[in-house]
């Protein structure tokens, strides 16, 4: 069975967590699958924008596995083996990689499925969506969260979130800065795809440099990321794609990137 169901359009990737009976939770079959679509979309060169959704209406994901956890708990100690949780080491879909992505998150997202929003680029939610980090709950810690979260809503927000694993909902998400736009469910993937559209129109090169650059200050000084990413802006600056989006510019027409 397909847990993940990795489709295109034009230049829009789309990877739907599809285990709507389990609220699209993260098993281990279908984040084997999930990593394959991952691939799949970091090597096709004709997929610029990628948007994460689950099927249903109840859930984008509702995180671990638990049920599927506990039944391998339960295998486990018959053996006499430990090890019931899988290690965040092995946790690793959703690579990192230039491309743009977006999260269009449909009811709930906790744990790992949150996680998964967190670390998309640009997320959008439904009005019933609703967020939570509930790891300590269970006697864990948000292997990604811990990282990603601060640097979205600053450090008291996210601490609240982290700490107490308490839920918030879609307009409190939207409130703090965690999503872009809250719309009604059946508008959530046309909105995504409108977004997607939006990026894919401008020069991909472009596009994936300025994530890139982005990040990069995310993680050092200001004035020592803009010197670390000379080379990336030169390289942009000097493509067939900057000569062609001025030519197009000055003839009234939309551009054809050839992405070099």
């Amino acid at each position: 069975m397909s847990y993940v169901v990795y489709e295109k359009k034009d230049h829009i990737a789309y990877i739907t967590l599809n285990r709507p009976d389990r609220l699209n939770a993260l098993g281990t079959e279908l984040v084997q699958q999930w990593g394959e679509a991952e691939s799949s979309f970091a090597e096709d060169d004709d997929a610029w924008v990628a948007i994460y959704t689950g099927a249903g209406d109840r859930a984008f994901c509702a995180g671990l596995d638990l049920k599927e956890a506990a039944e391998r708990g339960s295998q486990g100690a018959k053996r006499g083996s430990q090890g019931a949780m899988p290690l965040p080491s092995k946790f690793k879909p959703l690579l990192e990689q230039s491309k743009p992505t977006i999260a269009a998150i449909n009811g709930i997202a906790y744990g790992g499925g949150f996680e998964i929003a967190l670390r998309c680029d640009i997320r959008i939610c439904s009005e019933n969506a609703r967020f939570a980090l509930a790891e300590v709950k269970r006697g864990l810690c948000p292997p990604i969260g811990s990282f990603y979260l601060p640097r979205l809503i600053g450090m008291s927000n996210a601490m609240w979130w982290l700490l107490s694993g308490e839920p918030v909902d879609a307009q409190e998400a939207y409130r703090i800065g965690l999503v872009t736009r809250v719309v009604p469910f059946a508008e959530l993937l046309p909105t995504a795809t409108k977004m997607a559209e939006v990026l894919c129109e401008n020069g991909p090169l472009a596009v994936q440099a300025t994530k890139q650059l982005v990040r990069l200050g995310l993680e050092v000084p200001a004035d020592y990321g803009y010197r670390l990413g000379l080379g990336l802006m030169d390289s942009v600056w000097g493509s067939e794609d900057a000569m062609e989006g001025a030519r197009a510019f000055a003839e009234k027409r939309k551009p054809i990137w050839k992405m070099r």
